[in-house]
C-alpha cells in the first residue's frame, strides 16, 4: 500500500450524555474492556464545541478483533440533544460489531431496554452471515453480525 492512504479505521467516536451507560451496554454486555477513563477533563483539541476548554468525559474501549470505541460524554458546555438519523438520511452513521451468537447478543442488548430495528437477517449473497441493528445511546445504530465475510485478495 503507498505512503498516505488509509490502512483501516483506528476508532469510532460516540458522543453520549450518559457515559456509564456505555460501559453498561458495551462493557457488561457486549464484552469490551476500558483502557482509557479520563472524566472531567479539559479536551486537548480546543475548540471542537465552539469554546476553548471544553470539559469532558472520554472512555477508550477494546474489544476483541482490534474494535475500538471511543466515548465522549460533554460536561461544560453540555452537549445538545438531537433526534436520531434515520439509516437513509444523509450523513447518518452506524457501525458493526462481530459477535459469536447473535441471537444471544440480541436479547442480553434487549433485555438492557434496547429495541431490534428489525429482526435478525442471514444474507441472500453471503451464507451464514447474520446482521440486526439496534440503536444504542442516544438513537446511535449499531449492527450486529455472526459469519465469515470472505474478501478478496488485494493486489500490493
Amino acid at each position: 500500500m503507498e505512503k498516505g492512504y488509509a490502512k483501516g479505521v483506528f476508532q469510532v467516536g460516540i458522543m453520549v450524555s450518559d457515559i456509564d451507560e456505555c460501559i453498561r451496554l458495551f462493557c457488561d454486555t457486549l464484552g469490551m474492556k476500558v483502557v482509557f477513563d479520563a472524566r472531567n477533563q479539559i479536551q486537548p483539541a480546543q475548540g471542537l464545541s465552539g469554546v476553548e476548554k471544553q470539559v469532558m468525559n472520554c472512555l477508550m474501549l477494546h474489544g476483541e478483533g482490534g474494535v475500538d470505541l471511543e466515548i465522549h460524554q460533554y460536561i461544560d458546555p453540555p452537549a445538545k440533544p438531537c433526534p436520531p438519523m434515520n439509516h437513509n438520511d444523509l450523513g447518518s452513521m452506524h457501525f458493526m460489531l462481530r459477535v459469536d451468537d447473535i441471537q444471544a447478543v440480541a436479547q442480553k442488548v434487549q433485555a438492557l431496554g434496547y429495541e431490534l430495528m428489525n429482526p435478525i437477517v442471514e444474507s441472500a449473497h453471503i451464507p451464514g452471515f447474520k446482521f440486526t441493528y439496534f440503536r444504542g445511546p442516544e438513537g446511535g445504530m449499531v449492527e450486529l453480525h455472526e459469519g465469515e465475510v470472505k474478501m478478496p485478495k488485494r493486489e500490493e
